[in-house]
């Protein structure tokens, strides 16, 4: 069975510094799949690459087995790709429905210039972006914060809209860049059945996150990088008793206990 995701050989250099070393993963359709290691181990830079703020210097990214390692942003979005990133980007004085209309944009058809014209086709556009966003705010939770500028929400509240913009677009594949940062273990537990959500809708989720009680608790396979390459792959029980893993995450002292 083909890959929705496959990275082969992924590799990416920063002048000397090899970021990311001949990553090998694949994600398949409907998977929860986790990338985590310690800080600097290369797993923002793998979404850059996916995403196509990065080129990658060598190897391979297919989606649906069609290559996307060179694609630009917004055409890896095109094919059904979105995220969020580590650190939220929303557009502060716009309100929350107005930043997921934003998301929708890439899936109409109406040319800027009927847009700038009002013209009747581009009114009935605007009126079906303004109701699926609506859709995806009451998704996440916040259908009673439209009209709030997106500055103005609680961090956990900007983190959910983050997610509904990134669903806006209509993704086969969504990629989350620590979701549960800065949160609770509440708010932790409250995005866990979010992104559980994500998945019952036909979703698939590749997920970056620090915090092990949501990646062991809702992911379908695990891989672990370390100083840009990977050192383990399994199911969350296979790899948190990875003596590579362990290794990694709490050094070599603590093995040897």
């Amino acid at each position: 069975m083909t890959a929705l995701l496959e990275s082969k050989s992924l590799t990416k250099t920063f002048g000397g510094l090899r970021a990311v070393s001949g990553v090998d993963f694949a994600v398949q359709s409907g998977q929860i799949f986790s990338v985590i290691g310690p800080n600097g181990a290369g797993k923002t830079t793998v979404f850059n690459c996916i995403t196509g703020f990065y080129t990658p210097d060598g190897g391979d990214l297919l989606f649906e087995g069609a290559p996307i390692g060179r694609l630009q942003p917004h055409r890896v979005t095109e094919r059904g790709i979105a995220r969020t990133f580590q650190s939220v980007r929303l557009f502060g004085e716009m309100t929350a429905l107005e930043n997921v209309m934003v998301g929708r944009f890439c899936r109409t058809r109406c040319g800027s210039w009927r847009a700038m014209m009002r013209t009747r086709g581009a009114r009935r556009e605007d009126e079906e972006t303004a109701r699926r966003a609506m859709e995806q705010l009451k998704f996440v939770g916040l259908a009673d914060k439209s009209d709030v500028w997106a500055r103005n929400l609680p961090y956990g509240q900007q983190r959910r809209l983050e997610i509904a913009r990134a669903l806006a677009t209509n993704p086969k594949l969504l990629l989350l860049d620590e979701p549960g940062a800065g949160m609770n273990p509440q708010e932790i537990a409250e995005v866990m059945e979010l992104i559980r959500a994500i998945r019952q809708r036909g979703v698939t989720v590749l997920l970056i996150e620090h915090h092990m009680q949501m990646v062991m608790g809702i992911s379908d396979r695990i891989a672990v990088l370390d100083h840009g390459e990977k050192i383990a792959e399994g199911t969350p029980k296979e790899v948190c008793c990875d003596p590579a893993v362990i290794t990694a995450y709490l050094g070599e002292d603590h093995v040897a206990d």
